[in-house]
């Protein structure tokens, strides 16, 4: 592992300290979800920097006070994860869903890594929910499952042309899901 990388992993621990999942039947450490979302980009061959992106790509959002670290990882980095942070965090009012379209939009016209960050980063929350239904846990969920699909769809359009292998478990899980609604 090199030594970018490896700061990269202490800089997303240290940001979601004290930060944990929305599961209501375990205490996951929010991290976890980083981890994973930068072990599918590195399982799928992307670049160093496609994955440190991958570890950073929540720290805009849940821990901005981190935002020059994230910057100090390079041009590339920030935009990527620039791209995939929700525009409008912790503001409020309209639908969810509504609100959300903003951050499809910047998928929609953002580059092809910035793609495959947010790919990622929903396959691992699609994953994340499957388990928890799996589990029992799925009436806890912070919205209705059929509004949470909805919404991986938009995401799933916003995609458009670009194309990775990855897409075919975003429209697995996006289907197994689906059935559930």
């Amino acid at each position: 592992m090199s030594e970018r990388l490896h700061r990269a992993i202490d800089l997303a621990a240290r940001a979601h300290t004290g930060q944990f999942r929305k599961d209501t039947d375990m205490a996951i450490p929010y991290v976890a979800h980083v981890y994973g979302v930068a072990l599918l980009l590195q399982f799928h061959g992307f670049a160093e920097d496609v994955v440190v992106a991958g570890l950073l790509h929540d720290i805009l959002e849940d821990s901005p006070t981190y935002a020059d670290e994230v910057a100090a990882f390079g041009q590339n980095v920030w935009l990527w994860v620039k791209t995939v942070s929700d525009p409008l965090t912790g503001k409020h009012g309209g639908n969810w869903l509504e609100r959300k379209q903003l951050y499809i939009e910047q998928i929609r016209s953002g580059p092809p890594e910035s793609k495959a960050i947010a790919c990622a980063d929903k396959i691992h929350n699609m994953e994340s929910t499957w388990l928890r239904i799996q589990r029992g846990d799925g009436q806890q969920l912070a919205r209705p499952l059929e509004m949470q699909v909805a919404y991986w769809r938009r995401v799933r359009e916003a995609f458009g042309a670009w194309s990775h292998p990855m897409l075919a478990t975003y429209e697995d899980l996006l289907e197994r899901l689906a059935a559930r609604t």
